[in-house]
């Protein structure tokens, strides 16, 4: 890998050079005073070119913001972006989930008055755009700590080829209309997980655009092994508005798997809808809603995909809803207030025979509030109250209540 030399001392090296030469030239062939003034005066011209060449260079070093590496002689040059986060986060567990950070759907109020912490959250990734005039091309590597036992873990690693991704990155199908949390795991209704998968985005019009997408399969069921023969077919269709005033979107998935001990193929689908919108410039509305039947890994805190019940697949179906709003105190200063809830089916076979599992969950419910205040730029520091509890078909109810606090420094 070689970089490429410094422009200002390349320039100035080169017409110092042309200036010396010219001199020794002109000196040789000067005879006469009329003649050695000419040649002072393309000296001034020369030594002026090269003072205006070196400002016009500097602002142009300022101005770049990534490396330009060329990786071989034959190859484009790539601007490389390196970008992430360092970030602390600690939790206090009113009563909930003996967990870093929220566990609503799981919860068994086993953790009470107990303080966690922990830097897993802390974020590094590298984008890549390569200098092309046939094609866009591009890649991404982001990796943070929230491995198992806190090792490290690959967020999203994925090309770009024109209108193709190739590699792991959020599901097509997930929601960009979440109120803002600070909780790492996410809210209950919403989801940020990570799939390999093969996407083709469409411009529609200046302001829409169609995303299709074949992702890896992950869902869970209560007792029995799934297998996928297909992958997942996810699409989304995602509207700006003008004036930049937020975004709209519909999104759709349907996937076919089979419960390995039974042999028997089942179809999971779902659709939803969501809405961020600005009606002034302080404050932001957000508001997602999905329905979805037999599938367990989109949406945060629902429950397995489906159980068997006397050798027949019964899959669990529900409705998941966020809401909330975002308002800027301060420049510096902002706050949200919102909801978000699972409502399952309570009716189904699913349902009927889940009354003696109290890990399958007939609602689960989350509001919270918090605070993030930038004292300077890149810092932020956060407050975020949890209250959330969930129900089961059985009648059972546990809480997930927690205060956290975050700092974080961007870079």
């Amino acid at each position: 890998m070689c970089v490429f030399p410094n422009r200002s001392s390349f320039i100035q090296h080169s017409l110092a050079m042309t200036v010396s030469l010219l001199m020794m030239t002109s000196a040789n062939a000067a005879t006469d005073q009329e003649e050695i003034q000419k040649l002072m005066e393309e000296v001034k011209e020369l030594r002026a070119l090269i003072q205006q060449q070196y400002k016009a260079t500097e602002t142009d070093q300022t101005t770049v913001s990534a490396p330009i590496v060329n990786f071989s002689p034959t190859q484009p040059a790539t601007h490389i972006n390196l970008y992430g986060f360092l970030r602390a986060d600690a939790n206090y567990i009113i009563e909930g989930a003996d967990n870093d950070f929220n566990a609503a759907a799981k919860s068994t109020a086993e953790a009470k008055d107990k303080l966690r912490t922990t830097v897993k959250t802390t974020r590094i990734g590298l984008d890549f755009s390569t200098l092309n005039q046939e094609a866009k091309i591009g890649a991404k590597v982001e990796v943070d700590f929230a491995g198992s036992n806190d090792n490290l873990r690959i967020r999203h690693a994925y090309l770009i080829y024109n209108n193709w991704l190739i590699g792991q990155t959020t599901s097509n199908f997930l929601s960009s209309h979440a109120p803002e949390i600070m909780d790492f795991s996410t809210n209950i209704g919403g989801g940020t997980k990570q799939y390999p998968q093969v996407r083709y985005n469409y411009k529609v019009t200046s302001t829409s655009q169609l995303t299709l997408a074949a992702e890896k399969g992950n869902n869970s069921a209560s007792n029995t092994a799934i297998k996928y023969q297909v992958p997942v077919l996810t699409a989304k269709m995602m509207h700006e508005f003008t004036d930049n005033k937020g975004s709209t979107s519909l999104r759709a998935m349907l996937e076919q798997y089979q419960a390995e001990t039974l042999k028997s193929d089942k179809i999971g689908w779902g659709v939803a809808i969501g809405l961020n919108y600005k009606p002034i410039e302080s404050l932001k509305l957000s508001a997602d809603i999905s329905h979805v039947k037999g599938n367990s890994h989109y949406i945060y805190g629902s429950n397995a995909a489906f159980t068997v019940v006397k050798g027949n697949v019964e899959q669990n179906e529900f409705n998941a809803v966020q809401i909330g709003g975002t308002y800027y105190i301060r420049p510096n200063l902002r706050t949200t207030l919102a909801y978000g809830a699972i409502f399952a089916d309570d009716t189904n076979s699913y349902a009927q025979s889940s009354r003696t599992d109290i890990s399958a969950n007939e609602k689960v419910q989350q509001t919270w509030i918090n605070f993030i205040y930038s004292p300077v730029a890149p810092i932020d520091l956060g407050l975020e109250y949890i209250n959330a509890n969930r129900k089961t078909f059985s009648g059972e109810s546990y809480r997930d209540n927690r205060i956290g606090i975050m700092a974080k420094y961007t870079f």
